[in-house]
C-alpha cells in the first residue's frame, strides 16, 4: 500500500514539472535583436570628365644640320689662297670663295688644248681648200677621158694614151676620197678636244672652293701653302638654313598624335595606316638652360622607313627653321651640332574624350563609386594611353564617380565615404589638356569661399 501510494506521489510531482516548463516557455519573453552599424570606408573620389586633349609625345635626340659640306679637293695642288673666315666656327655666305689651289697647271693644259682646237680649224679650212681644188681637177680628168673614149672609138687616139688617162682619172677620186676621209678624222678629233676642252675647264674651276650655301664652318684640315691630293678632305661645314632633330617615339605614342587614326582599330595601327599623318605635324624643340627652358618651333619633315626592333620605335625628324636667325632676332642661343635637346609632338584634335588618371584604373578595371555609395569594379575598354592619363572608349560615363585612392582591400559593394579629390582633378587636367579650365577654377574658388564662411559662422 505504502509503495503503491509512493508511486503516485513521484508521477504527481513529475506532471506538476512538466505543466511548469511548458507554461514557462509559452509566456518566456523572446531574445532582443542587436543591429550592428556598418562601417564606411574614406574613399577619394572625382567626376569623370570629358575633355578636349593636347595629346603630345616626347623623345630625345641630337641637333644636326640638314645640308652638310664635305669640301673634298677635285684636283691636286698647292693651297695658295685660304679665306680669312676658313676658321673653325666662322660664318660664310653663299658664293663666297674660301680656298684656292694653284690654277698655272691647269691654265697651261686649257691652253694646250684651246691650241689643238685651233689647229683642228685650221687643217679643216685647208683641207676643204684642197677638197675644192682636187674637185676641179677631177672635173677636167673627166672630161678630157670622155673626149679622148670618143676619140678611141675612131682610131684617133692609141689605147695606151686612153689609158694613161683613166688612170690619171681614178688617183684623182683616190685623192679626193683621202681628203674626204682627212677631214672626218679631223672633226672627229676636234670632238674629242672639245670634251677635253671641257675637261681643262672644270679643273680650273675645280681650283677655287666657293661656298654652295649660308654655312657655318665646322673643322679645317689644311691651310696656305700645304699640298693638297685630289679627293683629300680639306674643310667641313654646316649649313645654318635648317636644323634636324632625330628622336625615336614607341609606336604607341605616335598613333594618339594624328586626329584621324584616334579611335582606330588595332588593325589599322598595326597596317601603319596613321605613319603619313605624322609627318607635317607641329613640334616643339627645346633644350634646359640653367633654370629657364628654351623653345624653337618645329615640323616634323621625315618619318624613318623601319623600326627599331628591340625597342619597337620609330625615327621621327623634326625641322627646326633659320635657327641662326632665330637667336639673332630673339637673344636665344642657336642650335648647334650635336646639341642635346627634347622634342615634343604635338597632336592635332578638337575633339572631347573621357579620361581618367592612370593610377585610377587596376588591371583593365575602374573603381566606381554608384548612387548608393557603394564600390562597384567596372570593367573597362581603353583607346589610347598617354603620360598621366588613359582615355576610356568604352565602360565609363562624364559625371560618373571613380575611386582615385588606393582601397586596401577593395571589396565589391563596400560602403564608402566620399572625399572630393580636387589635387588628382587638377593634375588630370594638366596632364590631358595642358591646363585648368577656367570653369574649374572658379568651382574651386567658390568651394573654398563656401568653406571660409561655414567656418567663420561657426566661430561665432
Amino acid at each position: 500500500m505504502k509503495n503503491k501510494l509512493k508511486v503516485i506521489w513521484i508521477v504527481f510531482f513529475v506532471l506538476i514539472g512538466v505543466a511548469v516548463i511548458m507554461l514557462g516557455s509559452k509566456f518566456k519573453t523572446p531574445p532582443q535583436k542587436v543591429e550592428t552599424a556598418e562601417f564606411a570606408t574614406k574613399a577619394k573620389v572625382i567626376s569623370v570628365p570629358k575633355l578636349k586633349l593636347k595629346i603630345n609625345a616626347v623623345g630625345y635626340g641630337h641637333v644636326q644640320a640638314t645640308d652638310n659640306w664635305d669640301a673634298v679637293a677635285e684636283v691636286a695642288g698647292r693651297v695658295i689662297f685660304t679665306s680669312e673666315k676658313l676658321k673653325d666656327g666662322e660664318f660664310v655666305t653663299e658664293g663666297e670663295e674660301l680656298l684656292a689651289i694653284d690654277p698655272s697647271s691647269y691654265q697651261l693644259a686649257l691652253s694646250q688644248v684651246e691650241a689643238q682646237i685651233e689647229t683642228s680649224k685650221i687643217k679643216d679650212e685647208t683641207t676643204q681648200l684642197s677638197i675644192k681644188t682636187r674637185q676641179q681637177e677631177l672635173v677636167l680628168l673627166q672630161k678630157e677621158f670622155d673626149r679622148q673614149q670618143k676619140l678611141a672609138k675612131k682610131g684617133n687616139v692609141s689605147q695606151s694614151t686612153l689609158d694613161t688617162t683613166h688612170r690619171n682619172l681614178l688617183t684623182a677620186k683616190g685623192n679626193l676620197q683621202t681628203l674626204d676621209n682627212n677631214l672626218l678624222i679631223n672633226r672627229a678629233e676636234r670632238e674629242v678636244l672639245l670634251v677635253q676642252l671641257k675637261q681643262a675647264q672644270q679643273d680650273l674651276a675645280r681650283t677655287k672652293l666657293i661656298a654652295p650655301m649660308d654655312a657655318r664652318i665646322t673643322e679645317v684640315k689644311i691651310s696656305e701653302s700645304q699640298y693638297a691630293n685630289r679627293g683629300q678632305l680639306l674643310f667641313s661645314a654646316d649649313g645654318i638654313n635648317s636644323a634636324d632633330i632625330e628622336s625615336q617615339f614607341p609606336i604607341g605614342k605616335l598613333r594618339p598624335l594624328v586626329s584621324s587614326s584616334i579611335g582606330a582599330t588595332g588593325s589599322d595601327s598595326a597596317s601603319g595606316n596613321w605613319v603619313p599623318g605624322v609627318k607635317g605635324l607641329p613640334a616643339l624643340v627645346s633644350v634646359q638652360h640653367g633654370s629657364h627652358k628654351i623653345s624653337w618651333d618645329a615640323t616634323i619633315s621625315r618619318v624613318s622607313a623601319t623600326i627599331n626592333p628591340q625597342t619597337q620605335s620609330l625615327g621621327i625628324v623634326a625641322t627646326v627653321e633659320n635657327p641662326y636667325e632665330q637667336a639673332a632676332s630673339t637673344r636665344r642661343p642657336p642650335l648647334i651640332s650635336d646639341m642635346f635637346v627634347q622634342v615634343e609632338l604635338l597632336g592635332q584634335n578638337s575633339n572631347k574624350f573621357t579620361v581618367i588618371p592612370s593610377s585610377a584604373l587596376h588591371e583593365g578595371k575602374v573603381y566606381v563609386m554608384n548612387d548608393e555609395k557603394r564600390l562597384e569594379f567596372r570593367q573597362v575598354k581603353v583607346n589610347f594611353h598617354q603620360d598621366g592619363y588613359v582615355v576610356i572608349k568604352k565602360g565609363l560615363k562624364p559625371k560618373e564617380k571613380i575611386v582615385t585612392s588606393d582601397l586596401v582591400p577593395a571589396i565589391e559593394g563596400m560602403l564608402l565615404t566620399p572625399m572630393n579629390d580636387s589635387k588628382t582633378m587638377l593634375q588630370l587636367f594638366n596632364d590631358a589638356m595642358g591646363e585648368v579650365p577656367e570653369a574649374y577654377k572658379e568651382k574651386m574658388q567658390q568651394r573654398k569661399k563656401d568653406k571660409a564662411a561655414k567656418a567663420a559662422g561657426k566661430d561665432q
